[in-house]
């Protein structure tokens, strides 16, 4: 067997080859240009009569086949008149073709799959090429389509496996269909080398056949198909390097001050107690000393037991006395997270065989993708493998199928959030710049002696070494993801079919957590380490069956009638579990047998039947509209029985007035259109985290980024309301009712859909115009009524809480200079919505949320409140007597976090062989609080913190900390700075504060809105009290959002890709059909408002994946810059 294998595969390699040798045809190479001027028309399809085997022009109108003398080519393509064109001798070509401004039979892939006429569709789509996308390429393909769709907003998030927050006019979208199938998909799945299109369906409308996915919107891939350019095979490579490097925002700290609290710190004995024994040295803030080079007692200190060492901080402080000896406090680490971060990586390599014969078609790709994070230790390895192939068994049946495996997998990826199992959190925001991370005392991280059991660091409470982070605390991820479908069509005649397709759609993830001892997240300080595995298998069927009927000019009436009816069955199941040690036993041991007391387990599953019934029909008079209407009634097994059976109605028309009005010659084509529907909230969400997560309970880990995958199951909100269990306390199963009922009539929230649009096109197909307003209505949603008290009962789910949400999408598309050998092509996206408060549960004229504000009939639904300091009609913060800010008794508004709009403009300039592209893309307005700012200030690493007002206090209290009676008479209780006065006399901080004359008591509220009510009766004097330590007042100033709330305006150069085309002329006698090397950039440029540019708003478009106001923000890595190459080469 051993000596027979390589005879096999030499025979394997012989048979699948032996296409590239057995037909001696040559290469024909040439350019499609217009009569009318010679300029080279593009997307021109090259079909060879009599064959399926072609190809298109490029942006030059160049193109390559296989063909021998005397094949008829085949030119065809939108606004060109069909030509042929027959292959002699030469091995050039350049053909002239005629450009017909009303031949306009552009088609689009619309919802199931089908295919209609742009000019026919009442609804607003949009189209974006796969290839627009590859060069350069991001991690998630989804995240390419930024900036390229008017009215889609694409939240990038930096962390490594984050899918991005992908937003359409404003909701969530989250719902992707796959050639025609829909599919529980992240699009971590899918490789971007086998997308041939993205299609865009804008709302309900568009997307109403897909019934509650669909309420959305959706977007459609088509996958691309086999194709050769003769007979034979074709086989694409496609190769992808890039290197993250240099930050566009990253935060901004000072290096002057190092750790430590109200200007004192000394690190005291680690063995006295485990978690420091000195002054300020455990879970402290960066409010330390000035790192001036003083003595002071440090973490990399000699520790001698039979010594001990003093340390003063003034006569009024008292000193500290340990066994460390004292080294100089100098800014050792100033650029600690630079210096700690790495240069990251992504490549991407895809190689993919394609074959057209007379009755069948193939494709077959495989790529191969490795990402290198900035964070040390972490990667992520995908494999992607895709088999796509169709066989036309007769003239009238025809069998297609795909099927797609996708792994991901990876020993270690980063987590930022909150807490002290952040990178972020550890280095840049609650540690200084008095250690290095380039110490070799940092780098070798377990404490001498005690490898695998105690790390070694600064602190030893709260905080944790970087490296013993990324090398020892692990978070694995590893995911299987397979999915396939196949389609069987009988034609019974040239009007009439029937398909059925079936699809399944499966994956199964593993997520580890390997926490070692001496690691102390919040809630689990024991330094015994951690155990937990989080397992996630879904498994799906969509089967359907569809007789579809089209037929042009019916017995010569004027009326043509496309249209389709058919059923499906989906069929869900959802298992996950989540179990955790209870610390370890011994060290470096992560299983689940080595728990030290009972593991913590949880458990979730889902079970999900939808069948669906639906139609479709286009009714088009003659050439002046189109009607179209389509139904679907789901009965889904999400809701209860007797409310789980809904139908949704759309109806759209379109009327393209160049077809029947004599228009301006340099008006091309206008479409007018209109369309509504109405689609039901299945009672389902798209994502599912893990098992606590879905069981509503409260992360027994207390800490860690929430990873959801795709779920689209049921949510059970409208089911019985579910008792909550505890864990085990005295071996007894703790458990307890909810405080909530759930109104018996409640129904699932609608969304009416009402949308009307403009298409154009100008100058023979030079510049294209679409416009589209819309409006949303949804409701009655699910809210929640407060009986009394009395009733027992905490609040009632009910219907009543209804909104609306208007907006605004334009697109410019065109082609404004278009010469022999320079091409200029544009595409400008802009959109608005707004989203309101249209009526409340009960009729009720208002509605509380929580902040003492309420909301009212008409106000924006992303209205942010928070508290507010009290400030004189003049703009002065008001103090109280001890110094503090006093805060209105009521939250007051703040902002509004969706963005007024957001835009893209692309530019594509094209000359011979070269071509240059860039693309901008930002958002105006709204607003977030900079989380990162919030907590750098209140801990005082921020910049803001050592200059300005803030800096020239800090540095007066430190040096005047020693002069004798700068804290009074008692120095056990240092509260009040009395001396701390400028040459004026009034206090550091005071700046333009103000005191009440007569006591702040004297401060009178209105009881509605809780601001000040007789501000005009009072008189206000200059804040003249003693000012407390700057730390405590600075961390009390920035506690409140009034002072971090940001703007979300900004704007990114996204991407610069720069290409240049071998001339065909040099690969006429190669079997190479095309060669692209490209030299690619992306985030190259930001532009954001904010002095201190500490993240990247980007990522938050104004609502999370669940349609939730986006407030604040968490942690994120800091934005890389990436530069790269792309090759690209065709056989």
């Amino acid at each position: 067997m051993r000596k027979s294998f390589p005879l096999l595969i030499g025979l394997w390699l012989v048979l699948f080859f032996s296409p590239l040798l057995t037909h001696a045809q040559r290469v024909i190479t040439g350019r499609i240009v217009s009569e009318a001027d010679g300029s080279p028309v593009a997307g021109a399809s090259i079909v060879i009569k009599g064959s399926r085997a072609g190809t298109s022009t490029d942006v030059e109108g160049r193109f390559s086949i296989k063909a021998n003398n005397g094949d008829v080519l085949v030119i065809t393509g939108i606004g060109v008149t069909t030509k042929e064109s027959t292959v002699g001798s030469e091995s050039t070509l350049v053909v002239s073709v005629k450009t017909d401004s009303k031949n306009l039979s552009e088609v689009v892939v619309t919802a199931l799959g089908i295919k209609k006429e742009v000019k026919r569709i009442g609804y607003s789509v949009q189209e974006v090429k796969g290839d627009d996308l590859l060069k350069a390429r991001e991690p998630n393909p989804v995240n390419g389509l930024t900036g390229k769709v008017a009215g889609l907003n694409v939240g990038i998030s930096q962390e490594m496996l984050a899918s991005p927050t992908v937003l359409l006019r404003g909701s969530p979208l989250n719902f992707y269909v796959v050639d025609g199938i829909p599919i529980n998909s992240d699009t971590w799945n899918i490789s971007p080398d086998d997308i041939e299109t993205y299609t865009v369906l804008k709302g309900p409308t568009a997307a109403a056949l897909y019934g509650s996915r669909g309420i959305n919107g959706a977007i459609l891939i088509t996958t691309k198909r086999g194709k050769k350019n003769g007979k034979g095979w074709s086989v694409e490579v496609n190769s992808s390097t890039q290197i993250n490097k240099g930050f566009t925002s990253i935060p901004k700290v000072q290096n002057q001050y190092g750790g430590g609290d109200n200007q004192q710190y000394a690190f005291g004995d680690y063995l006295a107690n485990g978690t420091g024994s000195g002054l300020n040295d455990k879970d402290y803030d960066v409010w330390g000393p000035l790192l001036d080079g003083r003595l002071l007692p440090q973490y990399d200190g000699v520790y001698d037991p039979n010594t001990t060492y003093t340390t003063s901080f003034g006569p009024n402080l008292k000193p500290f006395v340990g066994n460390i000896k004292p080294t100089p406090w100098v800014a050792r680490g100033k650029d600690n997270l630079q210096n700690f971060v790495q240069t990251g990586l992504l490549t991407t390599n895809n190689i993919n065989f394609s074959s057209i014969t007379d009755k069948s078609t193939i494709r077959m790709s495989v790529s191969n993708g490795y990402q290198k994070g900035i964070v040390p230790n972490t990667s992520l390895n995908t494999l992607n493998m895709n088999v796509l192939g169709s066989y036309n068994v007769s003239d009238k049946f025809k069998v297609e199928a795909n099927i797609n495996y996708n792994r991901q997998f990876t020993p270690n990826t980063p987590d930022v959030a909150y807490g002290p199992n952040s990178i972020i959190y550890n280095i840049d925001i609650w540690t200084g710049a008095d250690w290095n991370v380039r110490d070799p005392n940092i780098i070798n991280y377990w404490k001498p002696g005690k490898a695998g059991v105690q790390s070694n660091f600064v602190e030893y409470k709260r905080y944790h070494n970087p490296w013993f982070q990324s090398y020892e605390w692990l978070r694995g991820h590893y995911k299987n993801d397979l999915y396939g479908w196949a389609a069987f069509t009988y034609k019974f005649n040239k009007d009439l079919d029937l398909m059925l397709r079936s699809n399944v759609t499966t994956y199964n993830l593993l997520r580890t957590e390997k926490e070692p001892f001496s690691a102390h997240p919040y809630g689990d300080e024991h330094n015994h380490g951690n155990y937990r595995e989080d397992r996630r298998d879904l498994w799906e069927n969509n089967t359907e069956l569809l007789l579809r009927f089209n037929k042009e000019n019916i017995n010569n009436s004027g009326i043509s009638v496309s249209a389709f009816g058919g059923g499906s069955a989906r069929n869900m199941k959802f298992e996950s579990s989540y179990t955790s040690t209870d610390q370890l036993v011994v060290p470096n041991v992560y299983t689940f047998a080595n728990s030290l007391k009972a593991l913590r387990s949880y458990s979730y599953g889902s079970n999900l039947l939808l069948l669906s019934g639906y139609y479709s029909v286009d009714l088009t008079y003659k050439k002046y509209f189109t009607i179209s209407t389509t139904g679907r009634v789901d009965k889904t097994s999400a809701l209860p029985v007797g409310k789980n059976t809904y139908f949704y109605p759309s109806v759209a028309v379109s009327t393209p007035l160049s077809d029947y009005v004599t228009l301006p010659s340099f008006i091309t084509f206008v479409k007018l259109r209109g369309s509504y529907a109405n689609v039901k909230d299945g009672g389902t969400t798209p994502y599912a985290g893990t098992a606590f997560q879905s069981l509503g309970i409260s992360s027994p880990v207390g800490y860690g980024t929430g990873y959801y995958t795709p779920y689209d199951g049921p949510t059970y909100a409208l089911s019985t309301p579910p008792y909550t269990t505890y864990p085990v306390y005295n071996n007894i199963t703790g458990a307890s009712a909810p405080n909530y009922t759930i109104n018996p009539g409640i129904k699932p929230s609608s969304r009416s859909n009402y949308e009307f649009g403009l298409d154009a096109r100008f100058i023979h197909n030079r510049l294209g115009f679409s416009g589209t307003w819309f409006q949303y209505k949804d409701g009655p949603k699910i809210s929640y009524q407060y009986p009394s008290e009395a009733s027992g009962i905490g609040y009632i789910v009910t219907n009543g809480l209804t909104t609306k949400r208007t907006g605004v999408e334009l697109s410019l598309t065109g082609t404004p200079i278009q010469q022999k050998d320079f091409r200029w092509d544009v595409l400008v996206n802009w959109s608005t919505y707004k989203e309101v408060f249209a009526a409340f549960a009960g009729g009720v004229p208002e509605l509380g949320n929580g902040t003492g504000y309420p909301y009212h009939i008409g106000d924006r639904v992303d209205k942010l409140f928070g508290s507010y300091e009290a400030m004189t009609p003049d703009g002065k913060v008001i103090h109280d007597e001890s110094g503090f800010p006093i805060y209105l008794p009521k939250a007051q508004y703040l902002g509004h976090a969706d963005p007024d709009w957001a835009w893209g403009i692309n530019n594509k300039f094209s000359y011979k062989s070269f071509s240059f592209s860039f693309q901008f893309d930002g958002m105006v307005g709204g607003k977030l609080q900079d989380r990162v700012l919030r907590k750098l200030t209140e801990g005082g690493r921020g910049l803001n913190t050592a200059t300005g007002v803030i800096g020239q206090a800090r540095l007066y209290e430190s040096q005047h900390l020693a002069d004798p009676g700068y804290f009074g008479a008692d120095p056990n209780n240092p509260t009040h700075n009395a001396e701390a006065r400028r040459a004026d006399g009034r206090p550091i901080l005071g700046g333009d504060g103000v005191q009440v004359k007569g006591g702040s008591g004297n401060l009178a509220y209105d009881p509605a809105t809780g601001v000040i009510s007789n501000a005009k009766s009072l008189t206000f004097v200059p804040n003249d009290s003693s000012t407390i330590w700057v730390q405590d007042y600075v961390s009390s100033f920035y506690n409140d959002p009034q002072h971090t709330m940001v703007s979300k305006t900004y704007a990114k150069l996204r991407e610069v890709v720069i290409t240049y085309s071998l001339p065909s002329k040099f690969l006429q006698k190669s079997f190479i059909q095309r060669v692209d090397v490209s030299i690619v950039g992306r985030n190259l440029l930001y532009f954001f408002p904010s002095a201190f540019k500490d993240m990247d708003v980007d990522q938050y478009p104004g609502r999370d994946q669940f349609n939730n106001i986006t407030r604040e923000y968490n942690l994120q890595s800091p934005t890389t810059r990436s530069y790269g190459i792309n090759i690209n080469v065709v056989f």
